[in-house]
């Protein structure tokens, strides 16, 4: 229904080298009116097929590449990023204009350089999808704990991962492109954790697991990291 709103709550856990060793879990909610988003431009052609080399890539659903692309999208390639996409999605979102996360997103990107590529990495997007499918074995209880109580460092050195790593999981509508830009906004988080992951310099790989939740909210898993 046209004006209905909906709430989209993200989680981030931020992880540091040497090694593997978490910090505090922060939840962002956001409420934003039911409305498609319409991405104005067109993608990255080259940039589409970098990608496509990528095995980790090939193997991804629809909405995990759509996650791993505009992950990239942002990052080499900020100022239009935020011109072409961000602008015009807090346009139109009124809950989205006038606050200091906005504002300080909007001047970050400005004056960010391009950082480096996050090559989709089979490890990282084993982990992801490990994950978001036992949050959905567990009724949609989201938290950077497995189920069985494995942390998110034990989950990535039992999958070969030993240096740098960090997790953001957002859930809400099936807009990998909202999804980004919400964690990117990090509204209603002090620290901005979303945002220090997704603006890391010393990332250089990328993993995405996406899952549909009973009750209808897509899930996704990032999980970003340095290379071994």
């Amino acid at each position: 229904m046209p004006g209905m709103r909906f709430f989209y709550p993200l989680f981030f856990l931020v992880l540091l080298a040497p090694g593997i060793s978490g910090k505090a879990q922060t939840v962002s909610s956001v409420t934003l009116i039911d409305q498609p988003f319409v991405f104005p431009g067109e993608k990255n052609k080259h940039l589409i097929q970098t990608l496509e080399t990528y095995p980790a890539y090939k193997k991804a659903s629809h909405q995990e590449k759509e996650l791993i692309y505009w992950t990239n999208y942002a990052r080499l390639y900020p100022v239009p990023f935020r011109d072409s996409a961000l602008i015009p999605f807090i346009k139109s979102q009124p809950s989205l204009q006038n606050n200091n996360y906005t504002k300080s997103l909007i001047q970050t990107l400005d004056q960010n350089q391009a950082l480096p590529f996050l090559a989709p990495n089979l490890q990282f997007a084993g982990v992801a999808a490990n994950h978001a499918n036992d949050i959905y074995q567990n009724k949609g209880r989201i938290s950077h704990h497995s189920s069985n109580g494995t942390s998110f460092a034990n989950r990535m050195r039992n999958a070969g991962i030993t240096q740098c790593a960090s997790e953001n999981i957002s859930s809400g509508k099936e807009d990998a492109l909202v999804a980004l830009m919400l964690l990117y906004l990090d509204i209603g988080v002090p620290d901005l954790g979303h945002r220090k992951n997704l603006l890391n310099p010393a990332y250089t790989e990328i993993g995405v697991g996406v899952v549909r939740l009973e009750d209808g909210r897509y899930l996704m898993v990032q999980n970003l990291g340095c290379s071994k």
